[in-house]
Order: C-alpha cells, then sequence, then structure tokens
C-alpha cells in the first residue's frame, strides 16, 4: 500500500490530491477485508486508485520512489550477494508485486535485463485503475517469517505457488518485462502524395561532397548547430562560405573566430582536432562580411561575382525572432532580405535557395496545415490581399511615422517630458537634453510602429509581427521565385537538442523558454487548451531535415515547401506538455536542499481555461496587490509596500498574453511529409547519422532528463540577470599547415587540451 499511497499523495494538482487521499483511507479500513477475500482481488482493487494518473507522473514518481524510499532501504548484505551473482553472469529476473514503474529503476541500478511486475493499463497516456494480466498478488501472511534470509533465489516450482500459476506456468514467460525504458515507436509508413517530386535514392554525402554553400545567419542557434552538424558528418564537403555582419567594433571575422572559441557547439570538433581546429576550419570555411537585409548581400562586387561562378546553394537561417519588433527591423530582416537573395540568385549560375520560415506563419487558424505555398496568403483569407502591395503600405505607414516625429509639434512635447514638470530648460545642459530628447524620439518612433505593426498583424489574422512579416517574405520568394531552385523551410517551434553537438544543448532565451520557467515557480494555473498541440521539436531534429533538403535543392529534386514538425506524426498536448514541465521541476527541487525547494516541489501548474484564470489567477492576484498599493498611497505612505509583487504579477500577465496564440488559441496539426520522403530515400548507411524522424522522440526522457535540464542550464541564468557557467575559451591555432594531418588521423592529440555547455 505504501508506494500506491505514494502515488495519490503527489498527484498533480491540491483537489486531485486530497480527493486520491481519502480514497487511500477508505482503502486502508478496507484492505483487511479485500486480503481475505482473495490477495489476488485485493492487489486489482488496490490499484483502482490510480485511475486517471498519468504514465509519465507514474514513472516519475517511480523512479523517485526507488531512490528516495526503496534504495536507502535496502540491505547492504543482500544488496552485495545480488551483485556477485551480476558479476558472474548469473541470469537474474526480479520478481515483485510493485508496480514495474519502481521495479524497472530498480532492476536498472543492479544492471538486471528482466523483472517480473504488476502493470497498469493505460489510454491516452493515462492508467484506466485496471491491471494487466497476470497479477502479481503479494505472498501469504506468514511470508514474513520465511523472506528474512539475505539471499533471494527461489526456484520456479516456488514461485509458480506463491504467485498462484502453478496450473498456468507459461504466464512466467509472457510476463518478463526488460528494464530498459520503452522506446519510441519508429519506422512509420510515408508515401508521396499530390505533385511532390519522387525521389528514389539520395545520398546526402554524394550529393553535397565538393559542393560550396553559402550559410547567412550562422550566430543564429540554428545556424551554429547546422554549421557543425555539416563539419562532423559531411566531411567531404567542399566549402562553406558564413556571411556575417559587421558590428561596430569587431569584423565578421573576428565575430566567427569569437563564436569558434566560446561556443559549446564546436565541443565535438575540439575533441575530434583539437588545437589544430582553427585550421581545419580555415580550410572548410571561409568568412564574408555582408548583410542580408542590403542589395547585393552587402558584399562588394568582385565578392559578389566570385561567389556568383563557384556557389552550389544559398542557406538563409537569418531573421529576426522577437515575437513584436520595431515594423522596420521586422522588414528588413524578414522581407527586404528575400528580395536581396532573389537578386542575388539570378546572379548565380547555378545556386539554389534554402529559406527557413517558421511553421506559425500560417497565422490564427485552426486545422490540419498541409505543405503547399500559396501567393498572397493571409489567414484572414481577404481576397484583394497583395503582398507587395501591402509591403508598400507598410513602407509609407514607416515614412509618415517618422515624418511625424521630426515635427515640431511632437519635438514640443517631447522638450516638455524630457524637462519634466516645471523644468527650466536654462538648468539643463543643452547636450543633456538634446541626448535625452534624441532616445524619445526614437522610443516614440519604436513605440508607435510596433503598435500599428501588431495591429495590421491581427487585422490580417496574424498573431504578431514576426510572423506576419515572415509570411510576406515567403509571398516574395513565391511570387519572383517561381523559376528558380528554391525550398522554403518551416520549423515549429525549435527548442534543445537531443544529440547534436550534444544532448541538451540550447541557446539564448528562446520561445518556450520565460513560460517553462515561469511554470517553475510558485505559478499555479495556466490557462491553455488541453487538447492543442505543443509542436515542439529538437534543433538537431531540424538541422537533418535541412541537410536532407539542402541535398535535394543541388540534386534539383526537391519540393517547394517543407515543414519541419512533430505535432502530425508524434503529437504532444498541451496537459501533457505542462505536466511534463512540472515534472522535470520536481526532479530538479527534489534534488535541491532547504524550504524554498520544498515549497516549489507542492506546487505544479495545471491548465485552466482563461475565464478561471483571470477569476482566480494573476488579474484577480494583481487587483488585490494593486488595491493595497493605492490604498498606501491615499494614507500617504512614502513607498507602496507591494510595488515589486505588483511588477512582478504585470510582466507575467504580459507574458502569457504573449504566448496565447501558441497555448490557447488556434490548433495546428503540421504535416511533415515532405521531408520524411527524402528520409525515406536514404542509403541504409545514411539513415543513422541523416534520417528525418520525429516519430522517434521520447517525449518523457526530452522533457524531464534533456529539455528542462538544457533551459536551466543556458537560459535560465540569463533571465535572472546571472551570468553562464564560466569557460575557457579554447586556444585556437588558425594556421593552415597542421589541418590535413589533422584530418586525416580524425582525431586530437592526448595532449590537446579538450575544451568543455534555449
Amino acid at each position: 500500500m505504501r508506494p500506491v499511497g505514494f502515488f495519490t499523495w503527489n498527484a498533480q494538482s491540491f483537489a486531485e490530491r486530497w480527493a486520491r487521499r481519502a480514497g487511500m483511507a477508505v482503502m486502508a479500513l478496507s484492505r483487511p477485508f479485500a486480503y481475505a477475500a482473495s490477495r489476488t482481488f485485493a492487489t486489482r482493487f488496490l490499484h483502482t486508485l490510480l485511475r486517471g494518473v498519468s504514465q509519465d507522473r507514474l514513472d516519475l514518481l517511480g523512479e523517485e520512489y526507488f531512490h528516495y524510499v526503496l534504495k536507502p532501504a535496502l540491505r547492504s548484505e543482500a544488496t552485495e550477494k545480488l551483485l556477485e551473482a551480476v558479476r558472474k553472469g548469473d541470469q537474474i529476473v526480479l520478481v515483485g508485486q510493485l508496480l514495474d514503474h519502481i521495479l524497472r529503476p530498480l532492476a536498472s541500478h543492479f544492471g538486471i535485463e528482466s523483472f517480473i511486475s504488476n502493470r497498469l493499463e493505460f489510454r491516452d497516456g493515462h492508467a484506466t485503475g485496471r491491471l494487466l494480466s497476470p497479477v502479481v498478488r503479494p505472498r501469504g501472511p506468514f511470508a514474513w517469517i520465511a523472506g528474512g534470509s539475505l539471499d533471494g533465489r527461489i526456484s520456479e516450482k516456488k514461485l509458480l505457488h506463491q504467485l498462484g500459476w502453478s496450473k498456468t506456468p507459461e504466464r512466467l514467460e509472457s510476463a518478463l518485462q526488460s528494464s530498459a525504458h520503452p522506446a519510441a515507436l519508429t519506422g512509420r509508413a510515408v508515401a508521396a502524395l499530390g505533385d511532390v517530386p519522387r525521389v528514389d535514392r539520395l545520398s546526402v554525402r554524394e550529393t553535397l561532397g565538393n559542393r560550396h554553400i553559402l550559410l547567412v545567419g550562422v550566430t543564429g542557434f540554428i545556424g551554429k548547430v547546422w554549421l557543425v552538424d555539416l563539419l562532423e558528418n559531411v566531411s567531404n564537403v567542399g566549402k562553406i562560405t558564413l556571411l556575417i555582419r559587421r558590428n561596430r567594433t569587431t569584423s565578421a571575422q573576428r565575430r566567427f573566430e569569437k563564436i569558434v572559441e566560446e561556443s559549446p557547439t564546436f565541443d565535438g570538433l575540439q575533441e575530434r582536432y583539437g588545437r589544430r581546429l582553427g585550421a581545419f576550419l580555415k580550410e572548410k570555411v571561409e568568412v564574408v562580411e555582408g548583410d542580408v537585409s542590403q542589395p547585393g548581400l552587402g558584399m562588394d562586387e568582385i565578392t559578389q561575382a566570385r561567389l556568383a561562378k563557384s556557389l552550389d546553394l544559398v542557406v538563409n537561417s537569418a531573421g529576426l525572432t522577437d515575437f513584436n519588433p520595431d515594423l522596420r527591423e521586422a522588414l528588413a530582416s524578414n522581407v527586404d532580405s528575400t528580395l536581396h537573395l532573389l537578386d542575388f540568385l539570378r546572379k548565380c549560375n547555378r545556386a539554389g535557395l534554402m529559406h527557413l520560415s517558421t511553421c506559425y506563419v500560417v497565422g490564427m487558424r485552426d486545422g490540419r496545415v498541409d505543405e503547399e505555398l500559396h501567393d498572397n496568403y493571409n489567414p484572414a483569407s481577404d481576397p484583394d490581399f497583395d503582398a507587395e502591395r501591402e509591403i508598400d503600405s507598410l513602407r509609407e505607414m514607416i515614412g509618415r511615422v517618422e515624418e511625424r516625429s521630426q515635427s515640431p509639434e511632437l519635438t514640443k512635447a517631447l522638450r516638455r517630458q524630457a524637462l519634466g514638470r516645471g523644468g527650466d530648460p536654462a538648468a539643463v545642459p543643452a547636450v543633456e537634453l538634446d541626448g535625452v530628447l534624441k532616445r524619445n524620439r526614437v522610443r516614440w518612433s519604436r513605440n508607435r510602429l510596433v503598435r500599428a505593426g501588431m495591429r495590421r498583424a491581427k487585422h490580417l489574422g496574424w498573431p504578431n509581427i514576426y510572423t506576419f512579416t515572415k509570411s510576406l517574405g515567403e509571398s516574395m520568394l513565391s511570387r519572383r521565385g517561381r523559376d528558380l531552385p528554391i525550398a522554403i523551410v518551416r520549423p515549429s517551434i525549435v527548442e534543445s537538442s537531443t544529440r547534436s553537438p550534444f544532448a541538451g544543448w540550447n541557446e539564448g532565451i528562446n520561445t518556450s523558454g520565460p513560460l517553462s520557467y515561469l511554470l517553475g515557480t510558485n505559478f499555479r494555473q495556466l490557462p491553455t487548451n488541453e487538447r492543442k498541440c505543443l509542436d515542439v521539436i529538437p534543433v538537431d531534429m531540424v538541422c537533418r531535415g535541412m541537410t536532407l533538403i539542402a541535398a535535394a535543392v543541388i540534386a534539383r529534386k526537391n519540393a517547394r515547401m517543407y515543414q519541419l514538425a512533430t505535432s502530425a506524426i508524434n503529437p504532444v498536448n498541451m496537459g501533457r506538455s505542462i505536466e511534463l514541465t512540472g515534472l522535470a521541476h520536481r526532479k530538479y527541487y527534489r534534488r535541491q536542499p532547504g524550504f524554498e525547494h520544498w515549497i516549489k516541489l507542492k506546487f505544479e501548474t495545471i491548465p485552466v481555461s482563461k475565464q478561471r484564470y483571470e477569476r482566480m489567477s494573476i488579474p484577480m492576484q494583481k487587483a488585490f496587490i494593486s488595491s493595497i498599493n493605492r490604498a498606501a498611497v491615499t494614507l500617504h505612505m512614502k513607498k507602496a509596500p507591494l510595488a515589486r509583487q505588483e511588477r512582478d504579477l504585470g510582466r507575467a500577465e504580459k507574458l502569457i498574453e504573449l504566448y496565447e496564440p501558441f497555448i490557447l488559441h488556434n490548433e495546428h496539426v503540421f504535416e511533415c511529409e515532405n521531408a520524411r520522403l527524402l528520409s525515406a530515400a536514404l542509403p541504409p548507411e545514411e539513415r543513422p547519422i541523416f534520417e528525418f524522424d520525429p516519430e522517434s522522440i521520447d517525449w518523457w526522457n526530452y522533457w524531464i532528463n534533456i529539455h528542462i535540464p538544457a533551459l536551466r542550464r543556458w537560459c535560465y541564468p540569463l533571465m535572472e540577470g546571472r551570468p553562464l557557467e564560466s569557460r575557457t575559451p579554447r586556444e585556437l591555432d588558425w594556421s593552415t599547415h597542421t589541418a590535413r594531418a589533422s584530418a586525416v588521423s580524425g582525431s586530437a592529440s592526448p595532449s590537446d587540451p579538450l575544451w568543455r555547455s534555449s
């Protein structure tokens, strides 16, 4: 009863915990009678208390029960005897009436491959409360007398008798379970439909061998991982040219060198080449200074002409990813860049283009999203919408706002604002006043353009400026690039890596980071649609898809549109993702000492309706605290007592409002069959490296052991204003004469120092 009580005591919500505890009390009273009637019935009856508990929760709580309850109670002498048998190579099977969620970690701890235990039936990831046959019943009431032996071995005949299986000995073999965590289903069939190009065979290494690739956006999260993925797995690639914008004080070449010296993404290459990594990169990688938002990609005529002759592929992974940026910046990054890329592509002899967009350009609509590129697309289905006319209209609006920002009337108002009430212009130095005035003017223009862009985006059916301008960029590629070899790639929400460059790499404050951080605090109720899919995909899975698409574009076997997503093939809904996030935080807090972590362990976020959220969560709390602060002002207190708490609640409220289109509205399901078709065409020897298989992702393991720990390591410190863990920059030899020797040897010298990271 104790492990079942542990499961019921740690349910997700407070109401569920107390309801299950009440059931446990009733069970304790009725247990002796059920046990006397039938030990098998008593076991089945006990586990009905777990009806409705998710398999994810039982798996984590089972691990927790083993590590913190069962493991400390193991007798050292008996443990040593068992380990001795394992070392001898004896074939051992653990047998117990515990659930497999507890016995599996126990078997793994001892290195035992098989066990027999009770198993619950699950439907849609939740327990039905029914035990699967055969049921492992408790031993007899006097078994404890004979159970004190340190040697737990038991004969097959005696075991069958104790389990009540003497008449059906075949049950023993059928009840065996593996101690390995069940793997996700793989190898799902894929079929080519419509006018998608048929690809019988696609070898990545043969196609990309000796090819010249221009990569735009290597300083970003996806760009860095894809570059490293290519260098590690396609060693015969000809040349990779990186287009990097110069900073005010740092050249493009130096920016790349700093990335190599400091970024954890290059750890694998560092281990392979050691200090000769710099020379290897100098041989394979070229850096050119430029800006994709400028005509000619910001390159001089000589560089353009040289690249135009040799390039086989241009990859654009650059783009502004803020949800609601300055409209000028969004147009320059997400629209102007596509126009300049098209102009450059027409100058090239044979280059194709792979352009990264986002699945969420579909905007505020529901249903299945196919992999088709629509000209002049807008979610509101306005028949009069024209993308080019819309872009011109936005530029006119920007011009009007900039013109008004310089008007005498606004200048006068901004000057009054800078001086404050009753301010004396003579008392403020002219230079200082001009500086404040200039900053206020820039802020006014930006705020006006952000609001105008958001209004226009929502009017046309997009949730924010980012998806609005990304879609306009797609429309330009569709309209003006019909005769060019172009593939548009739409990833969904790109998150922590599963294996490349290493498991658990993330960078910056990414899409899900702030929300998952909030779910790790005492925040309780998140307004969401439980059934809505949260389409998350690991960054290295995206990069494998990009490599396949790059090969298809060079081979001229590509479709026009590829979606790299999971919701159609391996969905995880909002209800499950919220619970997995809470369980991952629980696993972390369980290991931490202190009362603060113990409290957080008890608070798990639950999905609620928007109405309940407004009535019982942040909006209500904020209104209550605001009333206290207003009362303090009325009482002429020097400082509002809860000003900080009001600010924090305001930030959390804005954050949830920002994420509502992704967690509450718009039930999207993104198809990804085009990339899976390319994956199916890989030769067998390349599939383990380049296969695009989102169906293989085990969400429980990914969320609890990879993704949330990665956010906690790489992203949460930035949100809290703390520095990331300190690392010594790797020392590199950038000379070229040692690169070939290193490439031949394929590994670093033992004396080479190794450098070890959303």
